[in-house]
């Protein structure tokens, strides 16, 4: 119950819908996206706790990992907020050539978030018992799932 609360309150954060052919402007975008990403890490840490119910010698093992992770999947993220901004900066006039360049890069990323789930499952699990490891990363998938629709709602679909 209270991942699903905590959620409500990423969603209710501030970005806006952009109407199609509008113009964005890319320094509120910019912005927003910053905002967003703070707000996030700081949610998901309070989340995490609140949801995860470690022994204190589980959480001295686990937070290192966590902020390890954390770590690298904000390195993805700087290349999506990044492929983001390009797409909003050219969605008026992508050629189809440009459009599915977008996608390709889009698709890599998804791709590469997986692969450090996957290669992170193993991390946790020589911190946490399995079922503990499997909760975490059902709050990640959560998490990221409503943060990732943020900011594609706030993006205008392709002209």
């Amino acid at each position: 119950m209270k991942i699903a609360i905590a959620a409500l309150l990423i969603v209710a954060a501030p970005l806006q819908l952009q109407a199609q052919g509008e113009e964005l402007d890319m320094g509120a975008l910019n912005s927003a996206i910053a905002a967003q990403r703070q707000i996030t890490e700081t949610q998901r840490q309070l989340i995490v706790t609140e949801n995860l119910s470690l022994t204190e010698a589980e959480s001295i093992e686990f937070w290192p990992v966590y902020r390890e992770y954390r770590g690298e999947v904000g390195k993805i993220d700087d290349r999506s907020v990044a492929l983001l901004t390009q797409y909003a900066e050219t969605y008026l006039t992508l050629t189809d050539d440009e459009a599915l360049a977008l996608l390709k890069d889009s698709m890599t990323l998804d791709a590469d978030r997986e692969k450090l789930k996957k290669r992170y499952v193993s991390k946790f699990g020589k911190v946490l018992p399995g079922v503990k490891v499997a909760r975490y990363m059902q709050i990640e998938i959560r998490l990221d799932t409503i943060t990732r629709l943020k900011l594609q709602s706030a993006l205008p679909l392709a002209i």
